[in-house]
């Protein structure tokens, strides 16, 4: 039989396309068999055997040319589909954000209790969600190279594993897991998901034994190489070992930015800045986002070099608005730029949002950008030992915390490590220590430090109600630092003192009035509190519901009804007070701590029984 028509067939469907078309009719694809006279021969040739071979493998180039751009095209689809899932999570956190402060704002919710209960949780979670998802993708690479003998008790294992993590026992399931090693101690894919999980599981001595011996069996095995680097990072003595793994890892993938980060950021701990630039700069060339970009502005800045930071970390801002970390390393920027406007207007807006975070306050009282970063990261090679120091004090774990600091001295003296010095010798000692700390308060030092180390004197002399020391040492504070958010601090504890004394005057409640109007960024409520109280003292209860009963629809807080309700008994509106003071006992403490709130509701319940009682004629 012949087909006289020219023409020919579709090498991926086997359509039949007439004349000289170059796609396929019914599916599209490019034709690459030359078009002309099909026929059927009874007795080809021996040539065209050669021919078919060509032509066969034509059509599987093509096939596979198509599979390819079909691939791409998924690609594409997966990648327009992860930017819509980026962009609704920056419109959610952005959504979540704008509720929490506007909550925080009507006294609903404690904003910075709501961020550290977020974060621990946030944090559980992740690390548990990380472990599951690693183990399900690591568990499918097990069992291919397991020894035969070992099979099915490897089975059981990665089962009861299983099991162990969908309860959410991480550590348990790292320690079922590993006792199936000796099972197959060569299995180089079972080591490193063991090690993986001891690591999720914070049991980093047994995590780092595991990886070193999955690099050995495995030397081309990434993950392994990674999680040695995380390992191995975190301690300051072994930070060339841990390069040297990062290294490792940046070879076995050549287009992945995650070990370049990694080892940007170690490098920026070690002050090894112009290798820390060249990982961040070669971690944006492969992947440019929020974080990547951070990265690099945050090495600029190390680097003094604010006019390539500032333009960077507004690239990152884009992609992460209204961060934290971007806005706080953009304003650092602009402190190092000598734009104090700009930074300065930053860290109000962040001030708001995280009412006496540290790290900002201390950018905020920073004289230099130099004195900054003495003051906040140390000598290079001590931020993550005094870190760790800091964290210990507040735990009291004091002798740990000698320590540490006895080895971040040896690399180097800081204002920091002056201040954790300090602290640690007057928390053993506050008698002896009292002469030194009041030094360190009025020293030249960062006024933000100065004024923590004042806070340990007035904490321990107001304890002890040493009225004429508590005064000197607040005169000289303020003598010394009259223009740090340590002052405004300084001068409402004062105040504050002598309300609880007793002591208060009309000039007190001018200066009350005045640190009301010009407060620190997030603290105002606070500020608005004392000025209640003093209006209260003083009897001016008009001023009292004019301060505050435009607010109480907003900020329904326990302290607000109160006063509002006690500057109401005041004015003689007993039926109007007792309700609101009724109400008061149910609401919400805002910022008052438990036994302030006890005190609080104790108040009002004696107020209460005032009211109940008939007046006095």
């Amino acid at each position: 039989m012949a087909n006289d028509l020219p023409g020919s067939y579709c090498q991926n469907c086997l359509t039949w396309n007439p004349g000289d078309r170059e796609t396929c009719v019914k599916c599209g694809t490019r034709l690459l068999i030359l078009a002309g006279d099909q026929t059927w021969e009874d007795e080809p040739e021996e040539a065209e055997g050669g021919e078919d071979l060509e032509e066969h493998l034509l059509e599987r180039i093509t096939g596979l040319e198509e599979t390819l751009r079909r691939v791409e095209t998924y690609l594409e689809t997966v990648s327009d589909q992860l930017g819509k899932l980026e962009r609704s999570e920056v419109m959610l956190r952005n959504g979540l954000m704008a509720l929490v402060q506007e909550m925080e704002q009507k006294r609903q919710l404690d904003a910075h209790a709501f961020s550290e209960r977020w974060e621990h949780l946030v944090e559980e979670n992740l690390n548990l969600i990380s472990a599951r998802e690693l183990f399900t993708r690591y568990r499918a690479r097990i069992l291919p190279i397991a020894r035969p003998k070992s099979m099915s008790q490897l089975k059981r294992a990665l089962l009861e594993t299983t099991a162990l993590l969908e309860s959410a026992d991480l550590p348990g399931a790292a320690q079922r897991l590993g006792q199936a090693l000796p099972l197959d101690p060569k299995n180089y894919e079972l080591i490193f998901t063991v090690a993986s999980l001891h690591e999720a599981a914070q049991n980093f001595e047994e995590a780092e034994s595991l990886a070193r011996k999955a690099v050995g069996l495995s030397p081309r095995h990434f993950e392994a190489w990674m999680l040695l680097a995380k390992l191995l990072q975190e301690l300051p003595e072994r930070a060339d070992q841990a390069i040297e793994a990062m290294h490792q890892a940046a070879d076995l993938r050549p287009d992945d930015p995650e070990p370049r980060m990694m080892l940007a950021e170690l490098l920026l701990e070690q002050e090894d800045l112009q290798g820390a630039l060249e990982a961040a700069q070669e971690a944006v060339a492969r992947r440019k986002d929020g974080e990547t970009l951070l990265l690099l502005g945050q090495v600029h800045l190390a680097r003094g070099e604010s006019a390539l930071a500032v333009p960077v970390l507004k690239d990152a801002s884009a992609y992460l608005p209204g961060d934290l970390h971007v806005r706080e390393a953009l304003a650092e920027a602009y402190l190092l730029q000598d734009e104090r406007p700009k930074a300065f207007a930053i860290l109000h807006e962040l001030l708001l949002q995280n009412p006496g975070d540290p790290q900002l306050l201390l950018m905020l009282d920073a004289e230099t950008h130099s004195q900054l970063r003495e003051a906040r990261d140390g000598k290079p090679g001590t931020q993550t030992l005094l870190d760790e120091a800091e964290t210990l004090l507040d735990e009291d774990q004091l002798e740990s915390a000698a320590l540490l600091l006895k080895r971040a001295r040896r690399k180097g003296r800081s204002q920091r490590l002056e201040w954790l010095e300090l602290r640690l010798a007057f928390l053993r000692q506050p008698e002896k220590t009292l002469k030194a700390a009041l030094d360190f308060a009025c020293s030249d030092r960062h006024p933000r430090l100065c004024f923590l180390a004042l806070r340990l004197v007035l904490e321990h002399l107001m304890a002890q109600k040493r009225e004429p020391e508590i005064a000197r040492a607040l005169d000289a504070f303020l003598t010394r630092h009259p223009k740090s958010s340590g002052a405004w601090e300084a001068a409402l504890m004062r105040l504050a003192y002598r309300l609880m004394n007793g002591q208060v005057t009309e000039q007190d409640l001018v200066e009350v009035r005045r640190l009301h109007a010009h407060p620190l960024p997030g603290l105002e409520p606070r500020a608005r509190t004392l000025l209640g109280q003093y209006l209260l003292a003083l009897k001016h209860h008009q001023d009292v519901l004019d301060l505050l009963d435009p607010l109480l629809e907003k900020e329904p807080t326990l302290i607000n009804h109160f006063q509002l309700g006690a500057a109401l008994a005041g004015l003689g509106e007993r039926e109007e007070a007792r309700t609101l003071l009724k109400t008061g006992l149910e609401a919400d403490p805002g910022d008052l701590n438990e036994s302030q709130a006890k005190g609080v509701r104790s108040q009002i319940r004696g107020l209460m029984k005032e009211l109940d009682e008939p007046p006095q004629p």
